[in-house]
């Protein structure tokens, strides 16, 4: 910085972080006006951020999908001396993956889940609308595994085994 002042705060008058910032980039760029230019960025940024979630939430789901698929490739291949002895080596398996499954559907969608107090202790058949991914029923069975330690099998249409994985 150039003159007496040493920081932002320091002088008779004191500034906010982002004025500051600009201030020290003008300095080290020696371009005027840089907070025009970063205004612009910011706007431009601004404009193109849902076009970026739009691509970017696909992403993740299939990125998801395929990290819990080499998890459980992984997990099957630790643990198939231990499946010899023990009567249930996939509970912590289950566990792990509805956690993060739930995880997802909670933090991206806001997803929950009502009524499942609703849900026979025998044996039931839930229907429910999928959309263009089956990601709801993932985001179902997770939420009930946490909740009532129940699996939930499915009948699916043709699609759901085409989805590479």
């Amino acid at each position: 910085m150039t003159g007496e002042n040493e920081s932002c705060t320091a002088g008779p008058t004191s500034m906010s972080y982002l004025t500051c910032l600009t201030y020290i980039l003008e300095e080290w760029t020696g371009v005027e006006d840089i907070g025009d230019y970063l205004s612009y960025a910011f706007y431009i940024l601004w404009v193109l951020f849902p076009l970026v979630l739009v691509f970017v939430l696909p992403g993740v789901i299939v990125i998801l999908f395929y990290v819990s698929i080499l998890w459980l490739h992984i997990y099957k291949r630790k643990n198939e001396i231990k499946e010899a002895y023990s009567h249930d080596v996939w509970i912590a398996a289950r566990e792990m993956l509805a956690t993060i499954w739930d995880g997802h559907g909670r933090i991206w969608h806001g997803y929950e889940l009502h009524g499942v107090e609703n849900i026979p202790q025998g044996p039931g058949l839930v229907v429910f609308y999928h959309g263009a991914t089956p990601v709801d029923y993932i985001y179902f069975t997770a939420r009930l595994h946490i909740m009532k330690k129940r699996r939930c099998s499915v009948v699916a249409d043709h699609f759901v085994f085409r989805v590479p994985g």
